[in-house]
């Protein structure tokens, strides 16, 4: 049975599934004592992301400051939710205190992965946010996350993270409002929050590394 159609078919499948992959852009990381430029649909974005790895405190950092990766999830089944474009903001890091302020487009994200440096595999706290109205900064919150781990040589030959014990989004808002206004004098005028929440049916969970695509459109 001939079937004429099917290639013409299979590229337009082809074609709309890549139209649906994020595209990688990198966020601006906004320095204490530095002014964060803002493009019209861009905001600003700050908290803190803590590890506590067999019950000690990561903090502060040394050389080994969280890595974290921001996601636009696949847009939500229905037709009230409208597809946006879709973006991978790789690369993310923190302060040795756990802080991070960054300049981003304004829209919907997960934390596709955080990295406690030099331990395997990755984590997936399972947490995202929705800030839509650009021009302005949003408190994300202090996300606490507590893992148990293995070293092997004091972690010369590798650290193990063997399971995620608690992860939870703590709001410090105001002690967090007043830290970003020391630091950024000329931050948005106005400051509000956007706490991270849990992913609807997603629990937190360790996946192995993955490195995304870099496509550009």
């Amino acid at each position: 049975m001939k079937l004429p159609g099917l290639p013409i078919v299979c590229i337009a499948l082809a074609v709309s599934g890549c139209a649906s992959l994020p595209e990688t852009q990198f966020a601006q990381r906004v320095q204490p004592g530095e002014a964060a430029a803002l493009e019209p649909d861009e905001i600003l974005v700050f908290g803190r992301l803590l590890f506590t790895v067999n019950g000690k405190r990561g903090v502060p950092y040394g050389l080994d400051k969280p890595l974290w990766q921001l996601e636009s999830p696949a847009p939500l089944p229905g037709p009230e939710h409208v597809a946006g474009k879709r973006r991978i903001l790789p690369f993310l890091r923190t302060d040795a205190d756990g802080r991070f302020a960054y300049v981003i487009p304004a829209g919907r994200y997960a934390i596709a992965h955080a990295e406690p440096l030099g331990y395997q595999p990755l984590l997936d706290p399972g947490l995202e946010f929705e800030a839509r109205a650009p021009g302005r900064a949003y408190y994300l919150g202090d996300v606490e996350v507590d893992f148990d781990a293995r070293s092997w040589l004091g972690g010369l030959w590798g650290n193990a993270i063997t399971r995620i014990t608690r992860v939870e989004v703590v709001d410090r808002f105001d002690a967090a409002r007043d830290a970003l206004a020391l630091q950024q004098p000329g931050h948005p005028a106005h400051i509000g929050k956007a706490l991270l929440a849990p992913i609807p049916a997603h629990v937190p969970q360790l996946i192995e590394r993955f490195v995304p695509p870099v496509i550009h459109r």
